[in-house]
């Protein structure tokens, strides 16, 4: 199991060593390991001002060089991405790649790293779409669930038991 590095705005977060110890062997570079577990914030762009600053706006998907570090991690080694959706993001890239993705909406990484193993299953439904682009968020009605084109998964996409 590895843990990576985050750059400077901090998309991600690897899993707790800690945690992650109880379940296999922590290694320091990913190439060195089975598995990685990737822990990503939904993208948001700062807001200035007090009011504002509480709420997440701007573009939905990764700025083009948090990805291409999040895509070379999923290209070295097989990766469960799990995306804390506190609103939609673009994930096309990440989903294409990552050898497992999860959705979560505040779950800790014991409870994550369960799930992985089999201790725990998985379920769950999105409670809004996941867009395939930018382009297709922009030529949707605002106003309209469910309104992007050819969605990466739509409304609804998930786990039931």
């Amino acid at each position: 199991m590895s843990t990576t590095s985050s750059p400077s705005r901090r998309p991600w977060r690897p899993a707790s060593e800690q945690v992650a110890a109880a379940y296999g062997n922590v290694v320091a570079d990913p190439v060195d390991a089975d598995l990685a577990v990737l822990r990503l914030r939904t993208p948001s762009e700062e807001r200035l001002g007090l009011f504002e600053s509480f709420f997440h706006s701007g573009s939905l998907a990764f700025p083009e060089d948090e990805l291409k570090e999040i895509l070379r991690l999923l290209d070295a080694v097989p990766t469960l991405v799990c995306v804390n959706l506190e609103r939609p993001a673009v994930l096309t890239g990440i989903a294409a790649k990552a050898a497992a993705l999860v959705a979560d909406y505040g779950a800790s990484d014991t409870a994550l790293l369960d799930v992985a193993i089999g201790r725990a299953r998985a379920q769950g439904r999105l409670p809004f779409e996941l867009p395939r682009s930018m382009g297709a968020v922009e030529a949707s009605r605002p106003d309209v669930p469910g309104d992007t084109e050819d969605s990466v998964f739509p409304y609804g996409h998930g786990l039931n038991l």
